[in-house]
């Protein structure tokens, strides 16, 4: 029961954060579900799906396929779909009640493949973990099937992967387009861009980048396997207008996150590599202790020992409770747990969290917004 959500809603699943990532792929996902886990994310958890194109197909799971299996049923469907569309990829997702039952949805995925010639996949997503592991699921096994061997001739150094890139971080608003814009003015050539905009030609090339930046944590197990297959280096970090952390990174200069610890310091909850830069920020105008906290995990490599991970809404409630922060930033949805008057509540959605309440309230990242956030702390 300790994951139980009373105030917050439930929080972007796995097999959300692997249907995002194969979004813009041109391929076919399959989510094996009675249909609520499909609706939940085509409706809650892609602010894309809209008017889009993307064939994201429910298997229509009913009482007696769990019972009996029926997998050639599906395996059947999704045969017959793949020669009306002639997707790049195919995809099966699992849900709880595959997890439970045990399907073997890379088996359906062997046998799938066996019968197209289309590279298909399966991933075991269950609705128990959360969207950033997901993607990062979906991003690693892309690279293992298609990535290429590293171009000998290439010498530029100025090529990079942008790993980490889905509108469950980053919103609807554009924010996506406007760091690939970003970071090209700044004289670099973007290879690949996992998730958004991403195709099959950019995941055989991006072993020829130089650099991967990483803007989310779904990206730095993608990063790693780069770095380990073809040692290219990795930087963590999401380009903010006044902020210049992203670029000292860039430019592989030290890059400070602060000072110690101290109580009536701010508290930010968000993913955690956009809540580092936002931190880095800060401590380039205001002295005060700044603690990152995420209701998704932790990376040790990217912490500080006071940052705090808060795996559920208790946790949350409590943290926020505690008496240790004057000022607390985080999705909209969190206010609703804070009792303290005494403590600033600034509001920075995050789609993972609030979902469509408030993806569209989302910050221009490299406008004035969070500058202007900055400025009233």
């Amino acid at each position: 029961m300790s994951r139980l959500c009373i105030d917050l809603p439930p929080l972007a699943p796995d097999y959300s954060g692997a249907a995002s990532a194969l979004f813009d792929l041109g391929g076919i996902v399959v989510m094996h579900d009675a249909s609520g886990c499909t609706g939940n994310y085509t409706s809650y958890d892609e602010p894309r799906w809209l008017g889009s194109r993307s064939a994201v197909f429910c298997s229509g799971l009913r009482r007696m396929d769990a019972v009996m299996g029926n997998d050639d049923k599906y395996i059947n469907k999704t045969i017959a779909a793949a020669k009306d569309l002639s997707p790049t990829v195919i995809a099966y997702l699992g849900s709880p009640v595959p997890m439970v039952i045990g399907t073997d949805l890379k088996g359906m995925a062997a046998e799938t493949e066996y019968s197209t010639g289309i590279p298909s996949f399966g991933f075991n997503t269950t609705g128990q973990r959360f969207y950033d592991r997901g993607a990062s699921d979906v991003f690693t096994a892309l690279i293992k099937r298609f990535t290429k061997e590293r171009s000998k001739e290439h010498t530029s150094g100025n090529r990079v992967n942008i790993l980490g890139l889905l509108p469950i971080d980053f919103g609807s608003k554009g924010n996506c387009e406007r760091i690939c814009e970003h970071i090209v003015s700044l004289g670099y050539e973007i290879v690949s861009r996992f998730a958004v905009g991403l195709t099959v030609e950019q995941i055989e090339s991006c072993s020829d980048a130089d650099l991967s930046i990483v803007v989310s944590r779904s990206g730095l197990a993608a990063a790693k396997l780069l770095h380990k297959l073809y040692g290219i280096p990795y930087i963590c970090g999401v380009p903010i207008k006044g902020a210049d952390g992203f670029e000292k990174k860039l430019n592989r200069e030290y890059v400070s996150v602060g000072c110690l610890y101290s109580d009536g310091g701010i508290l930010i909850i968000h993913e955690q590599i956009f809540a580092n830069s936002l931190r880095d920020m800060i401590h380039q105008s205001i002295d005060i202790s700044v603690t990152v906290g995420s209701m998704f995990g932790l990376e040790n490599e990217l912490s500080l020992p006071y940052d705090k991970e808060l795996p559920d809404e208790s946790a949350v409630r409590s943290e926020v409770n505690s008496g240790r922060y004057s000022v607390i930033i985080a999705d909209p949805m969190v206010k609703k747990l804070i009792k303290d008057e005494n403590v600033r509540f600034v509001g920075l959605p995050h789609p993972a969290v609030s979902s469509k309440l408030h993806w569209d309230e989302v910050p221009d990242y490299l406008s004035d917004d969070i500058k202007n956030i900055i400025s009233c702390l």
